[in-house]
């Protein structure tokens, strides 16, 4: 069978007023090349290939760059799925006899199949309709998909293309339009389905004969002239057979998802296919089906054309701009974007009706309203738009902002339908989605006359708060020009100031929050703030718009480093009581983490009042059903704010600061534990301001101080952070020089831990480690403690060594032993009297004033030394652990050692405890060789 070529003669530019019939160009005549119909009525017209074969077709072929659009737009329809899911039935009057599964009959001839298709006309729908619910609806269109592919597989291709007319019908019905973008999708990949099935198919003929044997390969970058006559026939068969298809909207539907196939019959790129098709796509008078149309041939068409078609070096193939004959047209502008900016432009004539009201008893019959109905159309402008502007340079998206963003004069073709009005505004989704495709630099450069197109945009297609806020993302960005950064601002609020509905009017307000912040002063600052807050004060402030002003307060505690800089910001305080609710609570959590993370003192009284109460507000958030994450991080925030509080010399105050916080936080361990720390560090700070002398105002002061902790420390829950904060406010009494404070406090903490209850919420090794460590400090602590004049010198170590006696289970095994090493290392100590003592306060005597030459202190330490060695030998013969027997060895050693001259029986017990340690351990552990040479050097052998 032989191509033949219809002779189809066609101007080469067509009057704006005359009519050329795209479907009088069929098929056979666009692949024979003459055919095609002309560009009039278009952006741009007298349109030519754009630059040489062999760059137009570079990648077009190739299945590789197929795959790669398909996957973007398989990345992009899931989002458009997820937008317009939605559940529910469907009342369906279109694909009754496709969409209700029935049973097969017996399986028909090939031959069979294909007379049936030659003599039998197209069976009509059954009458009447159905009602199936939307996800039986998806569930079948994907059947039918894998159906398509089995017939194809199993050869019956005519039965597979009259299939996917029925589907492709499908799109024909808009009675149900919130499920269209969906159908849209599901319909689609069956189109494509076919397209690639036919592609391969094509190319497979033409690579192998009838007999399957392999005749050559085609290359990469083919061309027709590569292509087999068979191949050829095949292709031109399928063009023809879908060109007899009687329906507008199947026929436009697989002949694009098939275009790519004509690189199989032409060397050039198919502008005059495109170009057609763009014509037929006016004959859909339905605006929802004509823009999913539109969007399937932009998406198909990229395929057809590379995308480096941009470059410079291409021959400009452009004469006059239809309507905007100031603008300049680019030289180089790519034929990728010469189809989709006339297929864009031929929609918004259609849209525009839209707008206007002239479909609405269409709309309203269907169960929506308009603005809902705009919305379905979103992807559209979005994928085109992307589309158009992808890889443009500066003077290709000059023109298209100009083509698409300027008021537009109309021309002839277009009067009629508005009014006698002289000009059109550009359409506010348009210009959404070509903001959001433009780079931010060149925004930036534009930014006033981009501004001026979006202060002209107030179509309902899209409510123009959302492109000022677009607008101001983009200028966040990349900077305008400096001299045009307040203008843009003033521009911007003389529109934004005046809208009454509050959600529109902060949204705006949190994008320029940031564009102040980077490029104006505080004064421009401090006047948005105030007409954010005049804006709360006229209405009720929704969660949308307290999301939105939780967003500016966290700008500007970003912002800036000192928090007290953001809280004496003019109005800020204001626009923080508006909060209420889990919002309000975010807020502060994030205003005290912007204190702990700049480490930074709270001096301001007004600052330290306002997070104060930020803090209640965290603290009586928390109840029984408060997460522990919650309880913790609210905790450690409060707790880190205490810290912080500086009121420098007026430590009274500070004192008083703590008693507030002690009474507005009592459900926190850490903040109670956190006041008496800071009440320590006040005691001390109150020592030395004095210069290290206490006074009777430091000392009255240091006593409230000790009184404080008193009272709070026993509502600690926990037994051991209670007993370290009762021995470091003893300490600190100590060093202020309140010795009956200092022994009431060790008294009390031994008494507590005589009281407690093993474990107590710890795992035990976690709270014998604990308590070894407490009772080391508090050990230290005594060498410096004088003795009592009626109790003795070492009442308080004789307490401990009954701790130990009576308590056996709260420090057993090697901690045990390290204690009473301790004690050793102590006594010793205070047997070296005056050269070892350090005197913290000059009016506290130590025991060598107290006791001097007293020989019954002498002999009470002793006494009390004998006791704890005895105690030690015996805690080495009470074997707790196996494993650390050597070691406790080594640790005795080391202490008796160090201790005491070491002669007659302490010498033998010493070489003993070395020996039985020696014995039990490998001769290279570290330690063992450590004692061994520290005992060889005090001369013991």
């Amino acid at each position: 069978m032989e191509y033949e070529k219809l002779p189809m003669e066609v101007p080469n530019e067509v009057p704006e007023t005359g009519f050329v019939d795209p479907l009088g160009a069929n098929s056979a005549g666009v692949l024979g090349g003459r055919g095609g119909g002309g560009g009039g009525g278009g952006l741009i017209s007298n349109l030519g290939p754009s630059r040489t074969v062999q760059r137009l077709r570079k990648g077009l072929a190739s299945d590789s760059y197929a795959q790669a659009v398909a996957a973007e737009w398989d990345s992009y329809k899931s989002s458009v799925m997820q937008r317009f899911a939605s559940t529910g039935t469907i009342t369906v009057t279109t694909g009754l006899d496709i969409l209700s599964k029935e049973p097969r009959g017996h399986k028909k001839s090939v031959t069979a199949v294909h007379l049936e298709q030659l003599e039998d006309t197209e069976k009509e729908a059954r009458e009447g309709s159905k009602i199936i619910s939307q996800q039986e609806y998806i569930t079948r269109l994907r059947e039918l998909n894998d159906e398509i592919a089995h017939a194809w597989l199993n050869n019956e291709r005519v039965s597979a293309l009259r299939l996917t007319i029925k589907v492709a019908k499908l799109l024909m019905d808009t009675s149900v339009p919130q499920f269209y973008p969906t159908l849209f999708v599901l319909v689609t990949d069956v189109m494509d389905t076919v397209g690639n099935l036919v592609w391969d198919r094509i190319k497979r003929k033409s690579e192998v004969d009838d007999c399957d044997n392999l005749v050559a390969l085609l290359p990469a970058e083919f061309t027709a002239d590569d292509v087999r006559p068979e191949a050829k026939e095949t292709c031109s068969n399928w063009f023809y057979k879908i060109g007899c298809i009687r329906e507008l909207l199947p026929r436009i539907y697989l002949e694009i998802a098939i275009l790519r196939c004509i690189y199989f019959l032409e060397k050039d790129p198919p502008v005059a296919s495109i170009r057609r098709l763009n014509l037929m796509l006016r004959g859909i008078a339905d605006p929802l089906a004509s823009a999913y149309a539109h969007l399937y041939l932009a998406r198909r068409g990229q395929v057809l054309f590379p995308s480096d078609s941009g470059d410079s070096d291409a021959p400009n193939s452009y004469g006059t701009f239809a309507g905007f004959s100031q603008m300049p047209v680019p030289s180089a502008i790519s034929q990728n974007r010469d189809y989709l900016i006339n297929g864009l432009n031929d929609y918004l004539f259609l849209f525009r009706r839209v707008l206007q009201g002239e479909f609405d008893k269409k709309i309203s019959a269907s169960g929506i309203d308009r603005r809902l109905y705009v919305t379905l159309v979103e992807p559209v402008f979005e994928w085109i738009m992307k589309c158009i502007l992808k890889g443009a340079n500066q003077e290709e998206m000059a023109f298209i902002v100009h083509a698409f963003g300027e008021p537009e004069p109309l021309t002839p073709r277009r009067r009629s339908g508005n009014g006698g009005q002289d000009n059109q505004e550009p359409v506010s989704v348009l210009v959404h989605y070509m903001l959001k495709q433009l780079p931010s630099a060149y925004i930036a450069s534009e930014a006033l006359n981009i501004l001026k197109l979006v202060k002209s945009s107030k179509d309902i297609s899209l409510s123009q708060h959302l492109n000022y806020k677009l607008l101001g993302e983009k200028l966040c960005e990349c900077s305008p020009p400096r001299e045009n950064q307040l203008t843009i601002l003033n521009e911007v609020w003389k529109v934004v100031m005046t809208y009454a509905s509050l959600p529109e009017y902060i949204t705006v307000a949190d994008v320029f929050v940031d564009y102040i912040l980077q490029y104006c002063t505080e004064v421009e600052l401090a006047v948005l703030l105030k007409d954010i807050l005049k804006h709360l004060r006229k209405s009720d402030a929704s969660d949308v718009v307290l999301m939105s002003l939780e967003s500016i307060i966290f700008k500007l505690v970003t912002h800036y480093t000192d928090i007290t800089k953001v809280l004496n910001l003019v109005h800020v305080v204001d626009v923080l009581d508006v909060f209420y609710g889990e919002v309000r609570l975010s807020v502060f959590k994030r205003i005290l983490a912007s204190v702990t993370r700049g480490n930074q003192k709270i001096s301001d009284p007004v600052t330290r009042h306002i997070i104060f109460e930020q803090g209640r507000v965290l603290h009586d958030s928390l109840d029984s059903l408060s997460s522990e994450d919650d309880r913790r991080q609210i905790t450690r925030l409060v707790a880190r704010f205490v810290q912080l509080v500086d009121l420098g010399s007026d430590l009274e105050q500070h004192l008083a600061f703590l008693v507030d916080c002690r009474a507005a936080f009592g459900n926190m361990d850490l903040l109670r534990e956190t006041v008496v720390h800071v009440s320590n560090r006040l005691s001390i700070s109150a020592l030395q301001m004095a210069g290290g002398s206490t006074d009777k105002e430091t000392v009255e002061f240091v006593k409230a101080c000790v009184t404080f902790n008193g009272i709070t420390i026993p509502s600690i829950t926990s037994i051991i952070p209670r007993i370290h904060l009762f021995l470091e406010t003893a300490e600190s009494a100590f060093m202020n020089g309140l010795l009956s404070h200092t022994e009431d406090l060790i008294k009390t903490a031994l008494k507590c831990l005589q009281d407690a209850s093993v474990g107590d919420g710890l795992k035990p090794k976690e709270f014998e480690e604990s308590v070894c460590s407490f009772l080391l400090k508090l050990i230290s602590f005594l060498t410096l403690v004088p003795g009592h004049g009626e109790l003795g010198p070492f009442y308080i170590l004789r307490g401990i060594l009954t701790l130990l006696d009576t308590r056996t289970r709260l420090v057993t095994g090697r901690g045990r032993l390290r204690v009473l090493c301790g004690v050793v290392c102590m006594l010793a100590a205070v047997r070296e009297g005056k050269s070892f003592h350090i005197t913290l306060n000059e009016q506290v005597d130590n025991n060598d004033v107290l006791y001097f030459e007293d020989s019954s202190y002498e002999e009470e330490l002793a006494e009390i030394t004998a006791i704890v060695v005895d105690m030690l030998v015996t805690c080495l013969d009470q074997d707790y652990d196996k494993a650390q027997t050597g070691y406790q060895y080594l640790d005795a050693c080391n202490a008796l050692v160090t201790a005491f001259r070491v002669d007659g029986d302490l010498q033998i017990l010493c070489t003993g405890l070395l020996q039985k340690a020696s014995a039990l351990m490998i001769d290279t552990d570290a330690y063992l060789q450590a004692t061994a040479w520290y005992v060889q050097r005090r001369g013991i052998t």
